[in-house]
């Protein structure tokens, strides 16, 4: 097998699954499922904390400004969605979205115009970035306004607006950035429409676990593995193949068989009548982690060159094995167990030889 770290590329892969994430605590929160939400809320908080650092050692002009907007649609659509629902008023939404519009606006400019800047949150930014978060979080857990941190994260978000307007976010990048060469129009090919498919897949089956609807869920899930393996063997058939192509099949596959599979699971144990509530607890334990196997994975397979085999289990078979054991009449309360396993294979060395 010949192997070789690629160090020098930025993947962008994690920072697009928090925008993916965000629509998902959304949709969850509108269709009254709590529990899910919150899950999803804390996991995606935690893989914005997580990168942080590999965007210190890996500047990139392109991740600055995803990134943030990552940050700004989980908050924003946390917020909205709360105050759909009645849980917080609607003036306090307005204040967040307001004040992150200009952020918002001015990344989207920078992106149509291909602008070399890059995005430097200030402190008083990450401030009040961090007390949205905790404000939104005690009332997910509660559906109960705690006044004190409400006040304090919009007054910190006015602040930190007013002092935007008096020092920007965006400075001047100094080097050439990948900016230069991203353009959508270049990048995507007619196999990358199959993984796009793929996705959506991941998606819908998300949308069938949220609304209980388990059968149709474990189907999409296997077609998604179809539509997997069509746009690998069609790029390789047509001359595809691109570093584009592998990143937005890598975040396809965490949509697909990370978070779909996780949240088919946990879904399956709220919905059963013989879980207890120390064996969600357990089972909300196994499904993060079997979603940050999935996402170091991820890493991997993005900073290495395989031939010939995989290191560790595909991701893609969670999308075959998990339907299998629902459909098989596996008890819901060995669901965590599975999912450690699957997850522990994820990460292991196990050398697994590539589909032909």
């Amino acid at each position: 097998m010949r192997l070789k770290i690629r160090r020098e590329k930025i993947f962008f892969a994690l920072t697009w699954l928090r925008w993916v994430l965000a629509f998902i605590v959304a949709v969850s929160l509108a269709l009254d499922r709590r529990n899910i939400a919150l899950f999803i809320f804390i996991l995606t908080a935690l893989v914005g904390f997580f990168e942080t650092f590999t965007a210190r050692r890996y500047p990139s002009q392109m991740r600055s400004i995803i990134d943030v907007f990552a940050d700004k649609i989980l908050v924003n659509l946390t917020a909205m969605a709360l105050a759909f629902k009645g849980i917080i008023p609607f003036w306090a939404a307005l204040v967040i979205l307001g004040r992150d519009m200009l952020t918002i606006i001015g990344g989207i400019i920078l992106l149509y115009k291909g602008l070399r800047k890059e995005f430097k949150p200030t402190v008083l930014g990450k401030i009040s970035y961090f007390f949205q978060l905790m404000a939104l979080l005690h009332t997910m857990i509660t559906f109960q306004i705690d006044w004190y941190l409400m006040y304090a994260a919009l007054a910190l978000t006015i602040a930190s607006g007013i002092y935007a307007l008096v020092k920007s976010e965006f400075r001047l990048a100094r080097r050439k950035t990948e900016l230069d060469e991203f353009r959508i129009s270049k990048l995507l090919k007619f196999a990358d429409l199959f993984t796009l498919l793929n996705a959506a897949l991941g998606i819908v089956s998300i949308v069938f676990s949220i609304n209980n609807n388990f059968d149709y869920a474990a189907y999409t899930l296997i077609i998604a593995v179809v539509f997997d393996y069509l746009d690998g063997k069609i790029a390789k058939t047509m001359q595809q193949q691109s570093v584009f192509g592998k990143e937005l099949d890598s975040l396809a596959d965490t949509v697909s068989f990370g978070v779909a599979p996780a949240i088919f699971g946990f879904s399956l144990m709220q919905f059963s009548s013989k879980i207890s509530q120390p064996q969600i607890m357990f089972g909300v334990i196994a499904f993060t982690i079997f979603i940050f196997c999935g996402i170091l994975r991820l890493a991997r397979y993005n900073i290495m060159d395989f031939k010939g085999s995989f290191r560790g289990m595909p991701i893609t078979l969670n999308g075959i094995i998990i339907p299998l054991a629902y459909f098989l009449g596996t008890p819901i309360k060995f669901y965590p167990y599975v999912y450690l396993v699957l997850g522990i294979l994820m990460v292991s060395s196990l050398r697994i030889k590539k589909l032909p």
